[in-house]
């Protein structure tokens, strides 16, 4: 799972740090503020490219997460 993958930002909440990416493969991603690069946040509707990982439990969260411009 290295293929960096485009996605909207389904929503993000900022006191929390973290939120979920809705992916154009289909997937459904948990993001957190430490895997956003060059920022400390995102916010609902952007469109952003993402890096998906598995976690130790299986589940799929997103890494080197870039907004796209």
């Amino acid at each position: 799972m290295s293929d960096r993958v485009s996605g909207v930002v389904r929503w993000f909440n900022q006191a929390r740090g973290y939120g979920y990416i809705n992916g154009d493969d289909g997937a459904e991603v948990r993001v957190t503020r430490e895997a956003i690069d060059d920022l400390t946040f995102v916010t609902e509707g952007m469109r952003v490219t993402y890096v998906p990982a598995l976690d130790t439990d299986g589940t799929v969260h997103a890494e080197h997460v870039r907004v796209v411009s």
